[in-house]
């Protein structure tokens, strides 16, 4: 088995979406950040089970986060530890930890600043995945809850957050022109760039993960505005004044983090355009997404995404472009 050309062929089976978006980067950082979205892939597939316990979750994530950190030195025991049933499963996800050991191994061919943030990314996500398993295992009503504001950014962090940390080392170590400077401003702002498409994920999806009793809405914002329990939040007898004023919070919010993913991108150097396309066109669309949902809306369609593409492709290189971009998709930025 080619272990490339496997890794490419299991992208595009469990992300169509992202598996188009990396395309976009040079060859050199492509494949470190496809290898870095799979285990990541991985990992979430292994939280997200609904057959494993939280023990059974906290288990194999440790045991995975070590197979990457050793290079898949000891990856039988991770691969071994997987729920049979997982083993000619036709889902991809499950196919892919299944064969850990052709995709983990590859990341050993490069240089260990680039391993070395790939390894924290998904040590740190096995960690903070499996210390929110077991909070939403102790509830007796089977809900997955957030507690508060800073609840809420631990966990965006774990699934985010730490995404924009590993993706702003890995640009620095594979791109040029990145200045101590830079290198500093992008760091202050790379968490609130992961948390920026998180927050507008868990805005547009609200309806959608309620459904499997997940609710991302701190339990003080609902507090706040008259409703004690998520149970309440989603009942149809909840007054929709509450429930707007609540989301309105959640909203600014993503607004607020939308500004430094903004301010992200333009501390990208101008000559690195391949990486600025790679974060413009989610975080564009996230902006965009907010502001449909914010006039009632669902989501941006099929052809406002091509849009963004072909205007980014064209003038993604300037930073004034950039800023008049984002305040027309979301000319409400400031609260």
């Amino acid at each position: 088995m080619n272990a490339w050309k496997y890794a490419e062929e299991m992208l595009a089976q469990v992300s169509r979406t992202f598996a188009l978006n990396i395309k976009v980067l040079g060859k050199n950082l492509r494949k470190p950040v496809l290898l870095a979205y799979l285990y990541m892939r991985m990992a979430d597939t292994i939280e997200d089970s609904p057959d494993l316990l939280a023990e059974e979750k906290a288990s194999l994530l440790e045991k995975f986060s070590q197979a990457v950190k050793s290079g898949g030195g000891n990856i039988d025991e991770f691969v071994n530890a997987l729920p049979q049933n997982w083993k000619n499963s036709e889902r991809p996800d499950y196919a892919l930890c299944h064969n850990a050991a052709v995709v983990i191994p590859l990341l050993s061919g490069y240089p260990e600043q680039v391993a070395n943030a790939v390894k924290k990314g998904v040590e740190d996500m096995c960690g903070g995945m499996a210390e929110f398993s077991k909070r939403r295992e102790i509830r007796t009503d089977g809900w997955f809850t957030i507690e508060n504001e800073a609840d809420l950014d631990r966990y965006c962090y774990f699934v985010a957050g730490l995404v924009g940390n590993m993706l702003t080392e890995l640009f620095c170590a594979s791109g040029k022109n990145f200045s101590e400077k830079r290198q500093k401003k992008m760091r202050e702002l790379s968490v609130s760039f992961g948390l920026a498409l998180q927050l507008v994920n868990i805005i547009k999806d609200i309806r959608e993960d309620s459904s499997r009793k997940v609710c991302f809405v701190p339990l003080e914002f609902c507090r706040k505005h008259g409703i004690n329990s998520v149970q309440d939040f989603f009942s149809p007898e909840t007054p929709q004044k509450k429930k707007n004023s609540i989301m309105a919070e959640l909203i600014q919010k993503a607004k607020r983090h939308l500004q430094d993913a903004k301010d992200y991108i333009k501390t990208l150097p101008r000559s690195e355009y391949r990486m600025r396309l790679f974060c413009l066109w989610p975080s564009l669309m996230a902006a965009d997404n907010l502001r449909v949902i914010c006039e009632g809306g669902n989501k941006i369609t099929r052809e406002t995404v091509k849009k963004i593409i072909r205007r980014t492709t064209i003038f993604g290189w300037s930073n004034s472009w950039i800023e008049r971009e984002f305040s027309r998709f979301l000319p409400c930025f400031v609260s």
